[in-house]
């Protein structure tokens, strides 16, 4: 009866659990594109090629390029960027959002970096134009960044301890993009890393429609109440 009883505790509260949350900053909305909910978008991304420092940002504030930490775990930087590649296609697949590689991070609306100070995984920081009223609003800037102590691999293989490279950067780009954790797992926009899967889940597909809309660009209505602003920590675990 134990067993049976926190079976259902735990299905209750995942049954509980939204299948996505919208990032809310500030009591507001934010989206690439016009500051419309259901509206589409076109978003520049970079890898960093130097040492940058981003005054303000509460995650990923100083960051420099990520090849270097990735190459002393055997990955190479042509896997690299095609693993970068594959972790925004899955989001261009998702919803009316299409994302172009720039080779001028001066150029880009995401940066993505190694921290040169760091903590936990893999964080997230997302900046808004503070020009504009209304309940949503236009993301100006995204940040990515990987910690380069920790463990980093290609693909899953069992040892939770070494984070899949596609998986970390595809959750991180979903924050980029304006989507919070919904709960600890069963999407990935859950904050607790897990190999069950390695594509998007059916709340993070709903996410991405809720903000950009269908890629035949129709919008959908179905937005479920933020409950949180912006954390400390906007990255897995």
């Amino acid at each position: 009866m134990a067993l049976a009883g926190s079976g259902m505790l735990a299905a209750d509260r995942a049954a509980a659990e939204p299948s996505f949350l919208l990032l809310k900053l500030d009591g507001a909305y934010v989206k690439w594109g016009e500051p419309v909910l259901g509206t589409g978008a076109k978003v520049r991304y970079a890898l960093l090629t130097d040492r940058r420092e981003f005054a303000g940002a509460r995650n990923c504030g100083d960051m420099g390029p990520l090849e270097p930490t990735l190459r002393s775990a055997g990955i190479a930087p042509d896997q690299l960027h095609a693993e970068t590649s594959a972790a925004f296609a899955m989001w261009e697949r998702a919803a009316n959002i299409r994302f172009e590689a720039v080779a001028d991070p001066a150029q880009a609306d995401i940066l993505i970096g190694a921290q040169t100070v760091p903590s936990g995984r893999a964080f997230a920081n997302v900046t808004y134009r503070k020009d504009e009223q209304g309940d949503t609003r236009r993301i100006d800037k995204a940040l990515i960044c990987l910690n380069p102590r920790q463990p980093w691999k290609l693909g899953f293989g069992g040892n939770t301890n070494a984070y899949d490279l596609r998986y970390t950067i595809a959750h991180e780009i979903g924050h980029a993009i304006g989507l919070n954790h919904p709960g600890p797992s069963g999407q990935l926009m859950g904050f607790k890393y897990a190999e069950s899967f390695r594509g998007l889940q059916p709340g993070d597909l709903g996410g991405a429609v809720a903000l950009y809309g269908s890629r035949d660009g129709t919008a959908s209505a179905n937005i479920p109440p933020a409950r949180t602003t912006q954390p400390a920590g906007m990255g897995l675990r």
